[in-house]
């Protein structure tokens, strides 16, 4: 990675396009998340490759992925923005305010969630947490239906795939 010349600083919008892009693995869902169009997400992680003279994501795929650079940037770009929002915490001015809409499957909500939740309820107190539980398919319609803005689902319908999060115990019950 080339130092960056003229004494520049790194740009924490240019910053947390990039982390949105590898957190979705696009730039059509970081602009979503970010809400912004595509070209801008785009144009912003050209600005800081050109900044740090490297390049940083692997556009070649099906999915955008981190080149070893952007790796090595990821740690650091996630500490400076985490360390940014704290520091507008700590003084007062939320970084994030705002209401998101969750839908989850209903063990998921009742188990397995709530700790999570209480403690990003606890770390963003400008944001509305709105949670919808029911059947994975429901929340899934939901979600396409564009009533919630996040969803946790098992298993889309008609899908083979699906990658265990968890494990949860099982036991074999009988009548006797």
């Amino acid at each position: 990675m080339a130092f960056m010349m003229g004494g520049d600083m790194l740009d924490p919008v240019l910053l947390r396009s990039f982390l949105a892009v590898v957190q979705t693995g696009g730039f059509t869902r970081a602009a979503a998340s970010l809400h912004l169009t595509q070209s801008t997400v785009s144009q912003q992680v050209r600005r800081l490759e050109e900044q740090l003279g490297a390049e940083l994501l692997d556009r070649s795929g099906r999915y955008v992925v981190t080149t070893t650079e952007g790796e090595r940037l990821l740690g650091y770009a996630n500490r400076i923005v985490a360390l940014m929002d704290e520091a507008m915490l700590a003084l007062g001015q939320s970084a994030v305010e705002g209401e998101v809409r969750l839908g989850v499957p209903d063990d998921f909500a009742a188990n397995s969630l709530t700790p999570y939740l209480a403690d990003f309820a606890d770390a963003h107190p400008g944001i509305r947490l709105e949670i919808t539980s029911g059947l994975s398919h429901d929340v899934w319609r939901a979600f396409n239906a564009g009533e919630l803005d996040l969803a946790l689902i098992k298993q889309r319908a008609g899908s083979a795939k699906g990658l265990a999060s968890w494990a949860e115990p099982l036991a074999w019950l009988d009548s006797r």
